[in-house]
């Protein structure tokens, strides 16, 4: 059974000149790991202010063209972007041109970050370059700065893929694409950027992300207000409807995600087959969802499963065009299951019972603010949990794969779960 595979950002294999990154105003202490949030404030975060030298294309995980223009009504755009995408972008190894350069202004004679400051009549500018689960951190201090700040203005930068989900947050009065232009950065009166709240600080090792979250915005909201919401789009949930009927799923089902952003944090097929293969024998209807672009690998999964499973486990992904289809996939479940990935967290903003299998991440630092919630995690496993994050492999694997996965007690697993079904 082939592994599942992801979609990693293509890096230039050309580091970024010294020289760049001194007009950037960055250095290796930039990159440094810290003990508390304390030290992490004392650095701005690693965005720069870039400008274009072609008007170049890129796309984020193949999901939407974007475009870096040299100039703009007789103008020079200037792009905001964290120090990542930068050394992704700034050099086109098939066509051997430079496409970005260092702008005159730096980023953090701009950057006035947001610590709890009175947002009356304020702008404020949020962004994160993590996945779903790290945007849904996010979400509960919005909504309630929405709420104590009603008529501040709220502006919220990330990668198109995600704009399904955060353009339904009544929280959000401005959606932007990452990168961004620097108006934005210029006229909004705070900034609340995490990168490195949970890369480069110690205290993500024992800090559940919302709280650590909350703490970075000088709020440290308490644990019952930490839960994001929302609600499906009724479209979409129509169109959920119309698949199940046309599959003749009439009965409360599952739904699994297979995979997190990186194989690190993916159990192999073989722990995934184990474990459905039980649910099926007990009965339970199962659909797995994720994005269209691996839906040819998760019929391949499914054609080798046991015959008696085949046609008790659906492949969504033909369906799930954009993020906001799986959202509406999972209000309809009756338990929603997956690895450390986005899927828990889109089922804890509904409402939806969640088991997650946590092997490299521990599940304390991810689900205790949630309710309806159960995980499971390694024992008896001496690297785990490891907190390598990202598209780093597992060191003691050949496939990238965490080990750890291998020891998921399948027995302890099903308990877990039927609890939260019987709940």
């Amino acid at each position: 059974m082939k592994p599942f595979t992801f979609q990693q950002p293509e890096y230039s294999t050309k580091e970024i000149p010294k020289s760049a990154l001194r007009a950037f105003g960055i250095d290796d202490s930039g990159l440094s790991i810290v003990n508390e949030l304390a030290e992490l404030r004392k650095q701005p975060p690693n965005f720069v202010i870039a400008e274009s030298l072609k008007n170049a294309n890129f796309s984020q995980n193949n999901f939407k063209q974007q475009t870096l223009k040299k100039k703009q009504s007789g103008f020079k755009p200037k792009y905001v972007m964290n120090i990542g995408v930068y050394k992704q972008l700034w050099f086109d190894p098939y066509n051997n041109w430079k496409v970005l350069r260092p702008a005159s202004m730096k980023f953090k004679n701009i950057y006035r970050p947001y610590t709890g400051q009175d947002l009356t009549d304020k702008t404020l500018l949020v962004t994160r370059t993590g996945g779903i689960g790290d945007l849904l951190f996010i979400q509960p201090n919005l909504i309630y700065l929405k709420e104590k700040y009603p008529s501040c203005k709220i502006k919220f930068a990330c990668g198109p893929q995600y704009h399904a989900m955060v353009e339904a947050w009544d929280c959000v009065d401005e959606l932007l694409n990452l990168p961004f232009t620097i108006k934005h950065l210029i006229s909004s009166d705070y900034h609340a950027f995490f990168e490195g709240v949970i890369e480069r600080c110690e205290q993500a090792r024992h800090i559940n992300a919302y709280n650590l979250f909350s703490k970075w915005l000088g709020l440290d909201l308490p644990d019952e207000k930490l839960i994001p919401k929302q609600k499906p789009k009724e479209e979409m949930v129509e169109k959920c409807k119309i698949f199940l009927n046309d599959n003749n799923v009439d009965t409360p089902f599952i739904i699994i995600q297979l995979r997190a952003s990186s194989s690190i944090r993916t159990p192999r097929p073989e722990v995934w087959k184990e474990l459905i293969e039980v649910l099926v024998d007990k009965g339970h209807k199962i659909i797995i969802t994720d994005g269209p672009n691996v839906k040819h690998q998760i019929d391949n999964f499914i054609s080798e499963l046991d015959e008696k499973c085949k046609n008790k486990v659906l492949n969504f992904a033909h369906v799930s065009e954009t993020l906001d289809y799986s959202i509406a996939l999972t209000s309809l479940a009756k338990l929603a299951i997956a690895t450390d990935s986005s899927l828990m967290h889109i089922a804890a903003s509904l409402g939806t019972p969640a088991f997650g299998i946590y092997f490299p991440f521990p599940g304390e630092i991810r689900l205790t603010t949630y309710k309806n919630v159960d995980w499971i995690g390694p024992t008896n496993v001496h690297c785990a949990p490891c907190f390598l994050h990202g598209s780093q492999p597992c060191k003691n694997s050949k496939d990238g794969h965490s080990l750890c996965y291998d020891t998921l007690d399948i027995n302890k697993s099903i308990e877990k779960i039927e609890g939260l079904l019987n709940d």
